[in-house]
């Protein structure tokens, strides 16, 4: 490895402030709810299996918070390195592809996402809609969408086609390949 690369700084995303705020909302509420059933319970025994549900829903809630703000996407010399509930790194050389997805809607139709509802959500269903995202292409042909950088319609991130130029610059500057000139578009791919 020589030149270029080595001598660039690490580039780190990470959630925006704000995010997983309603999942913490919902973790306190059942977390006061059981503590009412709790309370209850030492004069009406049955009231201690009413706070079992309440105190179940804020641990999920406190789980979904923390799995949320330790999502990281990080640039570094030799690749991306990937958090979400483990650590994992991709190396340039291992990327065929890099694209930005964006989901809008023009005119009320939708261009990507649930035609019936309009609506791009989470795979669960959860969650507000997802206005853009990048993926990569990994050398086994299988896409994977990075966690950092997103933009949502509950956290919308103005830098975010910045950030989505700064990793295909990246990339393309660790393969060797030449970097995006102004006018063209990010996540044109190879």
């Amino acid at each position: 490895m020589g030149g270029e690369p080595s001598l660039m700084e690490d580039v780190q995303y990470q959630p925006q402030r704000g995010i997983g705020t309603p999942a913490l909302w919902r973790a306190c509420v059942a977390t006061v709810l059981a503590l009412i059933f709790f309370s209850l319970s030492l004069q009406a025994p049955a009231a201690g299996y009413a706070a079992a549900f309440p105190a179940a829903v804020a641990l999920a809630c406190f789980a979904g918070y923390a799995a949320q703000r330790r999502l990281r996407c990080r640039l570094t010399a030799t690749g991306i390195e990937i958090r979400r509930i483990r650590t994992r790194s991709i190396p340039w050389l291992q990327i065929r592809d890099l694209q930005v997805v964006t989901w809008a809607t023009v005119a009320s139709v939708p261009v990507l996402g649930n035609r019936a509802t309009g609506r791009y959500a989470s795979r669960s269903g959860r969650g507000k809609r997802k206005l853009a995202a990048v993926r990569v292409q990994q050398a086994n042909g299988r896409w994977l969408e990075l966690p950092m950088p997103v933009a949502r319609e509950n956290a919308p991130d103005p830098e975010f086609m910045n950030k989505a130029r700064v990793i295909e610059d990246r990339w393309r500057t660790g393969t060797g390949r030449a970097p995006v000139r102004d006018g063209q578009r990010p996540g044109g791919g190879s």
